[in-house]
């Protein structure tokens, strides 16, 4: 979430270079000068943008090689804001490091950074924005915190005996668990997730034709040659078969084969004797790598089975965090499957939603639980 620091110095540079590339050149020399405050100028921060873009385009002349020229893109207003939000950002993460409880973001290696415009922030509902931000932050008012926090003496949940922190509330309370409430969160998101792969599923990708055409040096003459086929997407795990059948571990979806039964997300072609095996999981932030390789371990003797039966079969696991932060799993997912554009794009916003406005419900039934005791 851009903070409104962020936004007023990224306001002030962008006025700032806006007064010295002015067209006017009456403006153009008059040396502005922009009132800020004592701990912050605006003149230092652009020109420090300057001369690192300037040692970016230095970096990069010297990869390319001697005698390469390029535009002196360095002078660009966006790029100068671009440059000052990304330094906002490092020292962000270098104070965030330095939390043990509130920083345990910076570990999330696998997430997708989440970005939070404040047009985001306005349409969201109070609770929603302030549960999100709680829990990212590891403020929720769970034992372990309240204890931490001076507001009680006893950690431990009194429906399970276990250290109560956010990561048990929302990933591992026995009675949550044992009463089918992160099924309910799993599901929610894996029906989003079928959803959006059966879009792909039988779609045809077409091949342009274009026309070659030959000149001569000097461009005296010229003609056209033989029609050639252009590919113009990459090739996906879905192309080359029409046949593909999508099915769910879900009520209301089309049931697995007959060769295969666990997985929760199941792509074949009985023509072809392919097999794609999704297998989603919500973990906890924290947990995500995790996840995946125990996913990966689970479903590599049953890849084997298969290639000996004779079928192409792959295993797919992918991540939704349980606070709604997209892995790149499944990213890599969609673009294998060919999801480009706009869907590509919704599909895990969509995933994301689904997780974060399961999660609080999640939160809400252990407190109400909790109260009643």
């Amino acid at each position: 979430m851009k903070s409104i620091l962020e936004e007023y110095k990224c306001g002030k540079a962008r006025l700032l270079t806006m007064l010295e590339e002015s067209d006017d050149p009456v403006v153009k020399t008059v040396q502005p000068s922009l009132k800020t405050g004592r701990k912050w100028k605006v003149t230092e921060a652009v020109d420090e943008a300057k001369e690192c873009l300037k040692i970016k385009e230095v970096i990069g002349q010297t990869q390319r090689g001697l005698g390469s020229t390029t535009a002196k893109w360095w002078s660009k207003t966006e790029m100068i804001i671009d440059e000052i939000r990304n330094k906002e950002d490092s020292t962000r993460v270098q104070k965030a490091d330095q939390q043990p409880q509130q920083g345990q973001w910076t570990n999330w290696d696998t997430a997708i950074q989440r970005s939070l415009t404040w047009n985001d922030i306005w349409h969201m509902a109070p609770l929603r924005i302030s549960f999100l931000i709680k829990s990212v932050y590891d403020l929720l008012p769970s034992n372990a915190n309240l204890v931490r926090w001076g507001k009680k003496v006893n950690l431990t949940c009194p429906l399970c005996q276990g250290r109560q922190t956010t990561e048990h509330v929302l990933s591992s309370h026995k009675v949550a668990l044992s009463q089918g409430r992160y099924t309910w969160r799993h599901n929610r998101v894996l029906k989003e997730l079928a959803s959006g792969i059966s879009t792909a599923k039988g779609e045809i990708h077409p091949s342009s034709t274009s026309s070659a055409v030959f000149t001569t040096k000097g461009k005296v003459k010229k003609w056209h040659g033989g029609s050639i086929t252009i590919n113009t997407h990459r090739k996906g795990l879905l192309d080359g078969c029409d046949n593909w059948v999508v099915s769910a571990d879900l009520p209301e979806w089309e049931r697995h084969p007959d060769v295969i039964r666990k997985p929760d997300i199941v792509i074949h072609s009985a023509s072809t004797q392919q097999i794609i095996m999704v297998e989603l999981t919500v973990p906890y932030e924290s947990r995500m790598e995790e996840a995946h390789a125990f996913k990966e371990g689970k479903y590599l003797d049953l890849t084997k089975e298969l290639k000996k039966d004779g079928y192409e079969a792959k295993v797919m696991p992918v991540e939704i965090g349980d606070r709604g932060f997209v892995v790149f799993s499944a990213y890599g997912l969609l673009s294998k499957l060919s999801i480009g554009g706009n869907k590509r794009t919704k599909a895990p916003r969509l995933l994301d939603e689904t997780a974060e406005n399961s999660s609080p419900w999640i939160w809400r039934k252990i407190r109400r639980l909790l109260h009643k005791d």
